[in-house]
């Protein structure tokens, strides 16, 4: 089956399809340049699916993706929709202790979203921001009072928390 047939099989739930895209990248059926094909194709609902699927893998400990994804991802971390913008995001921040010299217009786009109304999309950006500084060239450099400053500013807990616990690592490289 390809991405496309995957996506338009209403036989499948949005789980199961999920779950065939991770063992088809675990099992490189589908490369990047398969997924990146597929996604000039297909609608941003199911580009939120194929990331969810990309950000799986790309938490696991046995199975590298390639700095390809990473940029994908930051194509789609300032989407007009709201599930590519997450698993944009959580996909960067899985990424980029990898990859920690392809970060910076990730970094931008991130600091973005980190004004956004939605609670999801601001933990999101936490999230990667927060697997960002503690890379040892991120925790010493003007980002870290950027992320002390939204740290102050935001409200939510659980965003906050975020934040909250990167700094303290970041701290101890500084």
């Amino acid at each position: 089956m390809t991405v496309t047939e995957i996506m338009n099989d209403k036989s499948l739930k949005r789980l199961e399809k999920r779950n065939f895209l991770v063992e088809a990248i675990i099992n490189r059926e589908f490369n990047f340049s398969i997924i990146s094909e597929a996604c000039k194709s297909l609608h941003e609902k199911n580009i939120s699916l194929l990331l969810e699927a990309i950000e799986e893998v790309s938490r696991s400990k046995e199975f590298e993706l390639e700095a390809d994804y990473l940029d994908l991802a930051e194509k789609y971390i300032l989407s007009s929709d709201n599930s590519c913008k997450r698993e944009a995001s959580r996909i960067v921040g899985n990424l980029a202790n990898k990859f920690p010299t392809k970060l910076d217009n990730a970094i931008t786009a991130l600091l973005q979203n980190t004004k956004n109304d939605g609670t999801v999309i601001r933990w999101a950006s936490a999230y990667a921001l927060s697997r960002i500084i503690i890379i040892p060239q991120y925790a010493e450099s003007p980002l870290f009072e950027q992320i002390s400053d939204l740290c102050i500013k935001e409200n939510e807990s659980g965003v906050k928390n975020q934040y909250i616990k990167a700094l303290k690592k970041a701290e101890k490289i500084r």
